[in-house]
């Protein structure tokens, strides 16, 4: 389910005198549109014989009817199980014998499609893909199948702290809303799923005007052209019936909420609904969040949990951008006795920050950091083409990844401080719990 890059964690290249593998398909993407409305993004590269595809469709848990939550996780569950003429076994069977790997996983906002393939076998990858698209077989045993190792996934998710933790804080931060249910659903809500459910989701989801295809690798643009005439024009052309993503809610308040569970460690959820991708603090909101609580050494909770004070092995907070207002959420475990003091410090480090805002030297260490991290996060085919994928999807412009580095190199410390104040109030962070009740 976690196939693609965070959209927002998208990070600059550091500086080099020639063009790396990374610059070219930063700078060399083309786009174009197929007759069914679909936007189609090709980063050329033959060194390899690989292409990697990924598409994104309006086809998220989202859009998950009330009490068929888990309709987006099963249809994409289902996306290989046969198409067209061929069962299950059929259909996989040829995949294998090409070599060709395809796939689907449903996010909160999108349906995603991923295929490998060689380059030699770019007709029959694209004719099979075609028919997943179009022509999905959607047999009953398939979904029976589908649906009983969902439900045993999640009773064994059951089993783990931190699941449970993400689950809870969802639906406090989201309470009503489509993105406060897992992705995956509910064990009741997936038993009530029908056939019916799934073809009708499928359906709804695979309309062109909202599709993005993104194909990195070994093709140009003439013959990806002849192939997605050839082999897509099954796609429904008219706009998809999904409408918009319902407004998020404001939770004025937070709360705390504790569930009991005999578990060595204490599992801590904290977060609250920050912004969209077109927020004018989306910048310098993902410096904040990489200077609070991010990934690398820079960051102050792992400074002030981890390294003063010993208090958990990692801890780390995330900013994770949809097409509605996302959360901000910091995730951790401690020892069931140090819950209480490990809660205090990251509430205490809020103040400060919201308060005092960065250093100068600290600033300048998280945006070279994040713009020295690039290289890392787009240097493979898949990356470049999940990468793609996202900024077609969410409308972010040929120029975004050039203009990157420039958004983040001009982030000033006003800008964090206006930005910390904003969403680092602690009265405002819904916190989830879950271990040892101490009494």
């Amino acid at each position: 389910m976690k196939l693609w890059i965070a959209l927002g964690l998208v990070m600059v290249l550091g500086w080099s005198p020639g063009p790396s593998f990374g610059e070219t398909a930063m700078t060399a993407a083309k786009v174009f549109q197929t007759r069914e409305g679909m936007r189609v993004y090709l980063v050329e590269n033959h060194a390899n014989p690989m292409v990697e595809v990924s598409i994104l469709t309006r086809g998220g848990s989202v859009f998950d009817p009330v009490g068929k939550e888990g309709v987006a996780y099963l249809t994409a569950w289902m996306f290989n199980e046969g198409a067209g003429e061929m069962d299950s076994e059929t259909f996989r069977g040829r995949l294998d014998y090409y070599g060709i790997v395809m796939d689907a996983n449903a996010g909160r906002d999108t349906l995603g499609v991923n295929m490998t393939t060689l380059s030699g076998h770019l007709e029959e990858a694209f004719g099979l893909l075609s028919l997943a698209v179009t022509q999905p077989r959607f047999a009953r045993e398939d979904l029976e199948r589908a649906r009983q190792e969902t439900i045993s996934t999640l009773k064994q998710s059951r089993e783990h702290a931190d699941w449970l933790a993400g689950l809870r804080l969802y639906a406090m931060m989201f309470p009503g809303h489509g993105y406060g249910h897992p992705t995956i659903g509910s064990e009741e809500s997936v038993a009530r799923i029908t056939l019916n459910d799934v073809r009708q989701f499928h359906v709804k989801s695979m309309h062109g005007p909202q599709m993005v295809m993104a194909v990195a690798g070994d093709v140009t643009e003439a013959t990806l052209r002849q192939l997605l005439e050839k082999t897509m024009g099954g796609v429904d052309p008219r706009p998809s019936p999904h409408g918009p993503v319902a407004a998020t809610p404001s939770v004025a308040e937070g709360a705390v909420f504790h569930v009991a569970m005999d578990s060595p460690q204490t599992a801590i959820e904290m977060g609250v609904v920050a912004m969209d991708r077109e927020d004018g603090d989306y910048y310098p909101m993902l410096v904040l969040g990489q200077a609070f609580g991010g990934h690398g050494l820079t960051s102050r909770l792992f400074e002030e949990i981890r390294e003063k004070r010993g208090l958990a092995y990692g801890v780390n907070a995330s900013f994770s951008p949809l097409e509605g207002r996302g959360p901000f959420v910091i995730s951790m475990k401690t020892k069931t006795d140090t819950v209480a003091e490990a809660l205090g410090l990251i509430r205490e480090e809020m103040t400060v920050v919201a308060r005092d805002g960065l250093g100068k030297q600290e600033l300048e260490d998280v945006k070279r950091y994040l713009t020295q991290s690039f290289a890392l996060n787009f240097d493979t085919l898949k990356k470049q083409a999940a990468t793609w994928s996202l900024i077609g999807y969410y409308r972010r412009g040929m120029d975004y990844l050039q203009r990157w580095p420039e958004r983040i190199l001009g982030v000033g410390e006003g800008d964090v401080k206006r930005v910390a104040r904003r969403i680092l109030n602690p009265n405002h962070f819904q916190t989830v719990t879950v271990g040892k009740t101490v009494h």
